[in-house]
């Protein structure tokens, strides 16, 4: 499948691979305001799944394994031996697995507002809202996921970043919100223990869906974890991108022995395909 993805530095060979991993029903678009802190040290593949953005909405299969089977042909077209990834929600469940997979390739990874395996809560969460998108389209699925999604605090203080992601949303294939959803669903345990690499688990602190106790009983099962508690909910690095500068980067730097960049901010080049 030939995903639609976005390269920033895509010539400074020396700099290490982050790959970002949206979000369930999030396109690469929704890193925009986060890529900004890592161009100093990374070079950057963003990209949109199966289903997302601009990338192919096939009628069937959506699960974790086709996510991760695409991320994989993906690197490999892209001669991406060794990367560093961050993930959220559903994309760090898609990153924690392709660690498990193939942990040859992971130098480090983030996670937020994620989980390992779907809780009887959690598949009860989801399933309010494939009935919804199923009774009236992809807006009422929105409507219904908000409060699961979104912390208090953003939607008072930023309601035009609500309104953004529900414009989008409803723009969205019926098939293609019920083939993600059901993926989401599916009664799959990722083996934590097989993850290898340093992993910074993160968590918004108004995080509903995933909440914190759940990463609490994550982060014992890493053999080399570390658990951040954040502002926001479950979309927490969407709602606070400064989250990726002041906790995620540092920590990046630490765990991968780079140096902080002093000086302004070097011409970054940026190739994009499909």
């Amino acid at each position: 499948m030939e995903l639609h993805y976005k390269i920033e530095n895509s010539e400074d060979t020396h700099r290490p691979w982050l790959v970002f991993v949206n979000g369930l029903f999030a396109g690469l678009q929704s890193w925009d305001e986060s890529v900004v802190h890592f161009l100093e040290d990374f070079r950057i593949l963003r990209y949109d799944g199966r289903g997302q953005g601009e990338s192919p909405r096939p009628v069937a299969a959506y699960s974790l394994k086709d996510l991760v089977s695409d991320l994989k042909e993906l690197l490999d077209n892209l001669d991406i031996e060794k990367a560093t990834f961050i993930g959220l929600s559903n994309g760090g469940r898609v990153a924690l697995e392709f660690a498990t997979l193939y942990p040859e390739r992971v130098r480090a990874l983030v996670a937020s507002d994620t989980y390992h395996e779907p809780s009887p809560l959690l598949q009860l969460k989801l399933k309010s809202w494939l009935h919804a998108n199923r009774k009236g389209g992809p807006t009422h699925r929105f409507d219904v996921a908000t409060p699961w999604i979104w912390g208090e605090t953003i939607i008072q203080q930023r309601p035009e970043l609500l309104d953004f992601y529900r414009e989008r949303a409803g723009l969205e294939k019926v098939h293609v919100i019920e083939g993600l959803i059901e993926g989401a669903m599916e009664n799959h345990v990722i083996d934590l223990k097989k993850v290898k690499c340093p992993t910074l688990l993160t968590v918004g602190r108004e995080d509903l869906l995933t909440p914190p106790f759940m990463h609490e009983r994550m982060v014992k099962k890493l053999e080399k974890g570390l658990l951040k508690t954040v502002p926001g909910g479950h979309a927490s690095l969407l709602e606070y991108p400064l989250t990726l500068k002041n906790t995620v980067l540092p920590w990046l730097q630490e765990t991968l022995n780079i140096a902080p960049a002093l000086g302004g901010r070097p011409a970054t080049l940026v190739r994009e395909s499909v």
